[in-house]
């Protein structure tokens, strides 16, 4: 997430989400009347880019019932990243494995955005009501021979443990099996939410520690689109980037460098 790319990253996936007012209800739900418009003008814009279609199952579910679903993913070639999903309501520019720094990132995000609002058939009609950055990170981890929760508080600066009267006596395990926690706080530049996740899951069928970073902006947060989505985008991560930085300052970034 740094402008300097590190040797071996965390990073699992970096991807931006834009999802937009669905405007018709029936008795199934709520549905976007232009998304079948849309999706044609989106592939043929996009194709260039991201030859490689995928239908995806949810395609099968009827509109109004799957508002906010993605249904198509679009890739540069198969199984390669990155990609662009869209479908009612919805779109996101996906990274994996292939995510350098912001800088190759952001021109993606940008670019898919455009798209949309150049293949949507009444461009004013487009309300966009959330915009979402979010990182996923992991950091393996034996949960057997360490305690997360020391870990979490030494390595990673986010002072946190399990209370004594929890460890009951010959009953209760020190080492947990797993552990998380939610941090939310409110942002005023760019306006939004900024939220920080950590989660135990596993990394390539490993045992791992995931992290994530979120920044979303809904509602009255949302910048005048598309023409300040560039800012926005690189104002959210400029507070991820600072956040990312202080949890991995010291031995994480001295490894993650190797």
């Amino acid at each position: 997430m740094s402008g300097q790319a590190l040797k071996n990253p965390p990073i699992v996936e970096a991807f931006v989400e834009i999802r937009w007012e669905l405007k018709e209800t029936t008795p199934l739900g709520k549905y976007d009347p232009h998304y079948q418009f849309l999706l044609g003008v989106f592939h043929n814009k996009i194709k260039s880019e991201y030859p490689h279609h995928e239908e995806l199952p949810a395609s099968k579910i009827p509109d109004d019932m799957s508002g906010h679903v993605v249904k198509h993913r679009f890739r540069t070639s198969e199984d390669d990243w990155p990609l662009v999903q869209i479908g009612p309501g919805i779109m996101t520019v996906n990274e994996t494995k292939k995510y350098d720094t912001f800088d190759s990132f952001k021109p993606k995000a940008i670019s898919a955005m455009n798209i949309l609002f150049d293949s949507y058939p009444k461009r004013e009609e487009l309300n966009i009501t959330t915009l979402r950055l979010r990182y996923i990170n992991a950091h393996e981890f034996d949960f057997s021979a360490q305690k997360v929760q020391e870990f979490i508080s030494n390595e990673m600066h986010i002072k946190t443990e399990i209370p004594n009267f929890f460890l009951v006596k010959n009953k209760i395990e020190e080492l947990p099996i797993s552990y998380s926690l939610k941090t939310s706080l409110r942002c005023n530049e760019p306006p939004g939410i900024v939220s920080f996740y950590v989660d135990t899951g596993h990394k390539l069928k490993k045992r791992a520690i995931l992290w994530n970073h979120i920044f979303e902006s809904t509602k009255e947060d949302i910048p005048n689109m598309p023409d300040n989505f560039e800012e926005w985008l690189q104002a959210a991560h400029d507070v991820i980037h600072i956040w990312f930085g202080g949890v991995i300052d010291g031995n994480l970034i001295a490894e993650f460098n190797k």
